[in-house]
């Protein structure tokens, strides 16, 4: 198969280093068979050329120079006007500012602090829940009714169990147990602990219940309750007892009106109306933290000192 190239494409292939090969046109077997018989003084026929050989491919015919390039060297292109671009001055940072120093908070003396709020009252308005101090009620049969014009003993501040369920007979304390808000093995874990101080006798050994106040319905008033602090100081003026006991995290943040966490209440002296107080576990707590029982005794023999009158030494309550 022959191809037909003409001088451009020829010179295209040559600029790229690629050989053309031409091979010979084939000759007739009866021409070769003629030239073969011949006799010898016939001239020689002239060799047939290899097919293989390459032909020398002719130069690519170079186009004639267009009139723009064929101008004089002697004229010079015009050289572009140089631009001359302002170099911006550098920007200063603005100074840093001066530091500002806090003046101190002026010192108020003790005299003129305003009075410590003790229980800690919902904002009118705000969401949340309120309290309420239930009846006291005497923890053992010995102790005589409130109101009766002694003074010392205990007071236990506690927070009854939420939703709780009716128990069977099996689980209910007996008769002879201490008589609080608790139920079920609570009221059984309490009533030992109270006995192992021999308290079962005492003749002053009380209790009471803080509620919480569910919010009103939306669209209804809020139903008027006692505020949490003018009953609890009234109780303690009723009472006048050596020690109030805080058993719970809830109701020891609602009697103190702080918001540490238990371990930190548990291990700093506390006063309510004047009356000294100590915080220590919920009953229901201990049972599913029995590790917790040693801290909890610790703050029951803390509180009996005040009953008694002796000073515990430093530290004996924070365990």
């Amino acid at each position: 198969m022959a191809l037909n190239l003409d001088t451009r494409q020829r010179a295209m292939l040559h600029a790229m280093g690629i050989t053309v090969w031409l091979p010979e046109p084939e000759t007739a077997p009866a021409v070769l068979s003629e030239a073969l018989a011949a006799p010898s003084d016939a001239p020689a026929a002239a060799p047939l050329a290899d097919p293989l050989v390459a032909r020398p491919v002719p130069p690519p015919v170079q186009e004639a120079p267009s009139p723009a390039s064929a101008a004089p060297a002697s004229v010079a292109a015009p050289t572009p006007a140089r631009v001359q671009v302002p170099v911006q001055a550098p920007v200063q940072a603005p100074p840093p500012p001066a530091p500002v120093h806090a003046s101190p908070a002026p010192v108020i003396p003790e005299r003129e602090r305003p009075p410590r709020r003790y229980v800690q009252q919902p904002v009118a308005g705000a969401p949340g829940l309120g309290w309420r101090l239930g009846p006291v009620r005497p923890v053992y049969a010995a102790t005589p009714p409130a109101g009766d014009g002694g003074e010392g003993g205990w007071l236990i501040l506690l927070e009854p169990p939420a939703n709780s369920l009716p128990l069977p007979p099996a689980r209910r304390p007996g008769p002879d147990c201490a008589r609080t808000a608790l139920e079920g093995d609570a009221a059984r874990l309490l009533d030992n602990m109270l006995r192992a101080l021999n308290l079962q006798d005492h003749p002053r050994l009380y209790s009471a219940a803080l509620h919480r106040v569910q919010p009103p319905a939306e669209g209804q008033e809020a139903p008027e309750v006692p505020a949490l602090q003018p009953s609890l100081e009234a109780l303690l003026r009723d009472l006048r007892p050596a020690c109030v006991l805080v058993l719970g995290l809830a109701t020891a943040r609602a009697v103190l009106g702080r918001q540490e966490a238990l371990g930190r209440l548990r291990a700093e002296p506390h006063r309510i109306a004047g009356v000294p107080a100590v915080v220590s576990y919920d009953p229901n707590y201990l049972l599913r933290a029995p590790q917790a029982k040693a801290g909890a005794w610790a703050d029951l023999c803390h509180a009996q000192a005040f009953v008694t009158g002796r000073q515990m030494p430093p530290g004996a309550a924070s365990e």
